[in-house]
């Protein structure tokens, strides 16, 4: 039986108006030899090169820090990181109704400037194949949660099928995990809150 030596991906480099940014590997696994004019490839990625991503496009809410679970995914176009999502346990022992073992969220989603439309893509493809996995390494999710930033409309998530649940104030628990979110600094600091049922959604 022959077999093949794996392909090693070399370093990823992002340019912008603010530099560059090299990440360790290319958005999907060594050894994988994809075809000549790629156009989209997902897969997952490590936090470290999550964060990077998320630095260099200057996330409102910057890099994940919450000592929860999470998972990562990027979605590369031509070879070049084009959209970065983040899906984490709530803080909340509660989230749109449901118990924080049924849900996941959201927690970071983030484009490059130069793919001004790809984060509904990105978006639908969270919703639809990656915020799944969680049952993976977690728990099965009954719903998919995420909020939009103070001050934004949120026509993101309303025109994608999610619910819209109104306003949420700003965080102010002090027990356990107590990090105030960023988003508090944003405005007024109060965020719209959209969720997705599964089972409605099949129903």
């Amino acid at each position: 039986m022959t077999t093949t030596a794996p392909i090693q991906s070399p370093p990823m480099t992002i340019a912008s108006s603010e530099g560059q940014l090299v990440l360790d590997s290319m958005l999907w696994p060594a050894g994988v030899p994809w075809p000549e004019g790629q156009v989209e490839l997902l897969s997952e990625i490590t936090k470290a090169d999550a964060n990077a991503l998320l630095r260099h496009w200057q996330h409102p809410l910057g890099t994940w820090r919450r000592p929860f679970g999470a998972q990562y995914f990027g979605l590369a176009v031509d070879g070049e990181a084009a959209a970065v999502a983040v899906s984490g346990s709530t803080v909340g022992a509660t989230s749109a109704g449901y118990p924080r073992r049924e849900v996941v969220e959201l927690g970071r989603i983030a484009r490059s400037p130069d793919h001004p439309g790809i984060m509904r893509v990105m978006l639908r493809l969270w919703r639809d194949y990656l915020a799944p996995r969680w049952e993976r390494d977690y728990w099965p999710v009954a719903a998919a949660v995420s909020y939009a930033l103070p001050g934004k409309a949120g026509n993101l998530y309303r025109l994608d099928g999610w619910r819209n649940l109104g306003f949420v104030k700003p965080w102010k628990y002090t027990g356990g995990y107590s990090n105030p979110s960023v988003a508090n600094s944003i405005g007024d600091g109060v965020k719209r809150l959209y969720v997705y049922p599964y089972n409605a959604a099949l129903s």
